[in-house]
């Protein structure tokens, strides 16, 4: 027997919002990897200017991505704990 499965806006929202995070937590995963790429290449300990400038851009996307992780895991768990729709998903059926 077939059963149809029927998606409904609070699934539908609760999907995009988990898909968000997962999404969140590849690009921190990505620029970790990164940032210790570049710290490990960097032989003596001491950079040299160019090298303290990708140590320090890597760093800022390090972040970046964590503010990032940080956001979605607060939207997906207030819409979890409270039933709330984030307004930019509001529009979503």
């Amino acid at each position: 027997m077939a059963i149809d499965l029927i998606e409904t806006r609070h699934d539908r929202i609760h999907r995009i919002l988990k898909e968000e995070f997962h999404a969140a937590v590849k690009r921190r995963d990505a620029a970790s990897a990164y940032f210790h790429e570049v710290r490990r290449s960097v032989p003596s300990g001491l950079p040299h200017p160019d090298g303290t400038q990708r140590i320090t851009n890597a760093s800022r996307g390090y972040s970046a991505a964590l503010d990032g992780l940080t956001r979605a895991f607060l939207r997906v768990t207030h819409f979890e704990v409270t039933g709330v729709i984030p307004d930019d998903l509001k529009g979503q059926r």
